[in-house]
C-alpha cells in the first residue's frame, strides 16, 4: 500500500504509512479517512515537541490549533502579544529560543494532561497572574511534617 501524504493538518512533511483508507465517491473523487485522528494528531504533537531545531511557523500553528488557543491567547500564555505569534506563523520571524523551549513546555504538558495535569494546570495559572507593577506583599510559611508551606 502506498503510504498518505497528510498536509491537512497543515504541515507538509507528515506521511501515514497505514491507518487511513481512501475510497471513491459516487463522482468519482477520492475520500480519505483517517483511522483515530485524536491518535495521529497527538502522535505529531510528540514527534514535534521533540523535533530538532527551532520550531517553524507551521509547526507553532498546529501546536497553537491542537491547543484551541487564538494568537492573542497563546500570547498571553507565553507573555507575548498577538503579532509575534502572527510573525512566527507566517515566517516572518523566527521563534526564541526561550519561547520556543517554554511553547515545547507546554504542549507536551498538554499532550500528557491525561496522566499528569499539573503542570498544565499550573502554566495556565501563571498565565492568568498580572504581571504589572506591585508592591511586594507579605509571604507567610509555616514547617509543616513534610517541608515548608504557605501559612495562610
Amino acid at each position: 500500500m502506498n503510504q498518505y501524504h497528510y498536509t491537512e493538518c497543515g504541515l507538509d512533511n507528515i506521511y501515514l504509512v497505514n491507518g487511513f483508507e481512501i475510497t471513491k465517491t459516487d463522482n468519482g473523487d477520492e475520500e480519505v479517512f483517517i483511522h483515530n485522528i485524536h491518535g495521529l494528531h497527538q502522535a505529531i504533537g510528540k514527534a514535534l515537541v521533540f523535533k530538532q531545531g527551532l520550531l517553524a511557523g507551521n509547526d507553532i500553528k498546529f501546536i497553537r490549533t491542537t491547543l484551541d488557543l487564538s494568537q492573542t491567547s497563546l500570547g498571553r500564555l507565553l507573555g507575548l502579544d498577538y503579532q509575534t505569534i502572527l510573525g512566527w506563523e507566517k515566517n516572518k520571524s523566527p521563534i526564541s529560543k526561550t519561547a520556543d523551549h517554554l511553547l515545547r513546555i507546554i504542549f507536551f504538558s498538554y499532550l500528557n494532561r491525561e496522566t499528569d495535569c499539573t503542570l498544565y494546570d499550573k502554566i495556565n495559572e501563571i498565565a492568568d497572574i498580572d504581571a504589572g507593577e506591585v508592591e511586594a506583599s507579605k509571604i507567610e510559611l509555616k514547617e509543616v511534617e513534610d517541608g515548608w508551606r504557605l501559612a495562610a
